[in-house]
């Protein structure tokens, strides 16, 4: 199989990986199940109730509706949790966003020449190197917050499914990341490795006979 096959087969799967890193970071985003908590009323008749936080919105069990957030956490003064809050959301969102070209470029180098393919690498590994770095923040952020908050860390709160979700994102977005760069090395290695001047067989000329007088 020849290079340029293996190249369009690489970034063939490359384009459903990174299909399944944006349907995992829109997940993400859209559900509200970054952090949950499970709580128990001091009436020992009471049902325990849960809340869940989104990047938007805040969800419990006892009305059965979600409401924004964190927007009532800002006007109540904690303004460190609402500022880390709105940038991991604004952190996923950007990741979101860089994927888009990822996808367009992916679907350039199919359709692209030999050229382009061997060289489209370094430019896939820089966007997504931007992806992995961004969803990272973010995860790194609310992580922060569930250990330092004092309204997180003294009470029943995890991480949950967005959050998983979001990690699963980056996790797969670094794999390829890895393969990819291993895969534009390895055919920069190839081309390399090709003579440059092919030797040509000697031909032997006839000697000229020269007559004396």
């Amino acid at each position: 199989m020849r290079t340029l096959d293996r190249l369009l087969i690489f970034y063939l799967f490359s384009f459903l990986i990174i299909a399944i890193s944006i349907t995992l970071t829109v997940a993400s985003i859209a559900t509200p199940h970054w952090l949950n908590a499970k709580f128990y009323p001091e009436d020992e008749n009471g049902e325990p109730f849960r809340i869940t936080y989104g990047l938007h919105e805040k969800c419990s069990s006892v009305t059965q509706s979600c409401s924004r957030f964190p927007e009532l956490e800002c006007v109540n003064g904690d303004r460190e949790f609402c500022n880390i809050w709105r940038t991991t959301s604004f952190m996923m969102w950007l990741s979101l966003v860089i994927l888009g070209p990822t996808v367009i470029s992916y679907v350039t180098l199919i359709f692209s020449s030999r050229q382009k393919r061997e060289s489209g690498w370094h430019m896939i590994s820089l966007l997504l190197f931007f992806v992995v770095c961004v969803q990272i923040i973010a995860m790194a952020a609310v992580v922060h917050l569930l250990r330092t908050d004092p309204h997180l860390k003294n009470q029943n709160w995890k991480l949950g499914l967005s959050w998983g979700a979001a990690t699963g994102s980056w996790i797969v977005t670094l794999g390829l990341l890895v393969l990819t760069i291993v895969v534009g090395l390895n055919t920069v290695r190839q081309y390399a490795l090709l003579p440059t001047n092919v030797a040509r067989p000697s031909v032997e000329r006839p000697m000229r006979r020269t007559s004396t007088y």
